[in-house]
């Protein structure tokens, strides 16, 4: 990396964030510049990324990383440019590092598929940001069909965190936290109700 000055995990913080690195929204954990004037910052996987790496989704492929995309080009996972770094693999595949690196199951509420088993929840639709592209998705367990496009995942997911209120303290014990994130869940589960779970889980 061309970057000069060393990084530090940081778990605090905005948040949201942009990496500096391939340029998409971040949550929670990054790595900061210890340069109190230098605004550098990364997701966690582009800071600690794999020379060469595998993905379940591609088992016949090697992916190598690399810190710019020259041409352009659009990520596999979720369809948006690819402006920084990546994983590519030989057979021509790309990833944002944090598609590549993307939870595989969520709460047991959700998996990760490279396929849409319906139209999104979120957008009413198959294709994302280009025609005839249709990314991966999130489907819920309980029914194997309901899905979230992972970009529709991850904009709820900004959109919940932009929406709360700035220094809002939470009074609550973790474990009366944690019961009421699980009882809020089944009760969305039965309902239907996929936003109510997607704003859960990024409280």
């Amino acid at each position: 990396m061309d970057h000069q000055h060393t990084l530090q995990l940081n778990g605090s913080g905005a948040p949201s964030y942009t990496c500096s690195g391939c340029k998409e929204i971040g949550f929670g954990s990054r790595y900061n510049c210890v340069n109190t004037n230098c605004n550098y910052i990364l997701h966690k996987e582009c800071a600690e990324p794999v020379k060469h790496a595998v993905h379940p989704f591609f088992k016949n492929s090697t992916f190598e990383f690399y810190e710019k995309a020259v041409g352009g080009g659009f990520c596999d996972a979720c369809g948006k440019d690819l402006l920084g770094f990546f994983y590519c693999s030989r057979t021509g595949e790309a990833l944002h590092p944090c598609c590549f690196n993307l939870e595989k199951n969520i709460s047991d509420i959700f998996t990760l598929s490279h396929q849409l088993p319906s139209d999104c929840v979120h957008c009413k639709q198959r294709h994302v940001v280009r025609n005839n592209f249709q990314g991966w998705s999130y489907v819920v367990n309980s029914d194997g069909k309901s899905c979230l496009h992972v970009s529709c995942f991850n904009d709820l997911i900004l959109q919940n965190l932009t929406n709360r209120s700035k220094g809002r303290m939470r009074s609550f014990l973790k474990f009366t936290g944690k019961l009421a994130l699980a009882l809020n869940m089944l009760i969305n589960i039965a309902n239907g109700d996929i936003f109510a779970i997607i704003e859960a889980l990024s409280s």
